[in-house]
């Protein structure tokens, strides 16, 4: 299953700083420690940017042996890692994980968010790094929006004190959990054997790839008719033409019958679209050929 490099939000906020990008090569279970040292060992990179844990879009989360491989080749190249972690509350399966930033807390800056957890309309965040970069943060965000909302952190403060997060959690866990299940049932029921996806620990989102040159995009406006929509996989790529054939489903805002629908839909739509691949194959076989 081929993975996306970044997180479109990440990817939102990097473009404004015109960086070159190098991505990392990836496996199953995140990014392959080995390509890690060979980008540091090569120079110029100036941090590294991960989401270890049920990743968006994949919903991928890199195992406890392979973090600790991470930590030690960043304190060796002392390069810096910026963990972002906000849907690794939302586990439904299988154990909690350290953090990098545990193994490394001296080159890391870890960050993650109550807006999963609490009210994304709050846009309260939260992280943790080495003192130095904690005091170059703090002036650059004083620079950038002047103040986060004062109510809104105490509102969150006593989400916190007032031990509502341990209350409510697990009956999030309990809303979500069904749904992913429905919405990963309903895949193995309508989708074609030809498309594969994961099935993640938790998180929100469910990755699906197509067979090689679907044009998801396609999908997509075919899928808008049926009022059913998803987010196009090539949006969570780093470079243009990358990811066309995947899509990010996400199953937390509706309710099991709905999903199952939506997905039926969806599949509709994944063969209407495939119908018409065929025939344009067939009419132009010259240009598939190429």
């Amino acid at each position: 299953m081929t993975h996306p490099t970044r997180n479109p939000d990440a990817l939102s906020a990097f473009n404004a700083y015109e960086p070159a990008y190098v991505s990392l090569e990836t496996d199953e279970d995140g990014v392959i420690p080995e390509s890690l040292a060979a980008t540091l060992a090569s120079g110029g990179v100036k941090f590294i940017y991960l989401a270890p844990t049920l990743q968006n879009p994949t919903g991928r989360t890199i195992p406890l042996d392979r973090r600790k491989e991470i930590a030690r080749i960043i304190q060796r190249h002392d390069a810096l890692l910026v963990e972002d972690d906000p849907y690794g509350a939302l586990r439904y399966r299988g154990e909690d994980l350290p953090p990098i930033q545990t193994f490394a807390p001296e080159n890391v800056v870890y960050a993650s968010t109550l807006s999963k957890v609490f009210a994304p309309g709050l846009r309260i965040g939260f992280c943790t790094a080495p003192e130095a970069i904690r005091r170059w943060l703090v002036r650059v965000k004083q620079g950038t929006d002047l103040h986060t909302s004062t109510f809104n952190q105490a509102l969150a403060a006593e989400y916190l004190s007032g031990g509502h997060l341990q209350r409510r959690l697990p009956k999030i866990l309990d809303l979500y959990r069904p749904r992913q299940a429905a919405m990963l049932d309903a895949l193995d029921r309508y989708f074609p054997k030809t498309f594969r996806w994961s099935r993640p620990d938790g998180g929100m989102f469910i990755w699906v790839e197509g067979p090689r040159g679907m044009d998801m995009a396609w999908v997509y406006r075919a899928a808008v008719e049926r009022n059913v929509a998803f987010v196009p996989g090539k949006f969570f790529y780093a470079r243009e033409g990358k990811g066309i054939e995947t899509m990010r489903l996400n199953f937390t805002m509706a309710g099991e019958a709905a999903l199952d629908d939506a997905v039926r839909t969806l599949a509709s739509a994944v063969s209407a679209c495939s119908r018409g691949r065929e025939e344009d194959r067939r009419r132009n076989p010259a240009s598939w050929a190429a």
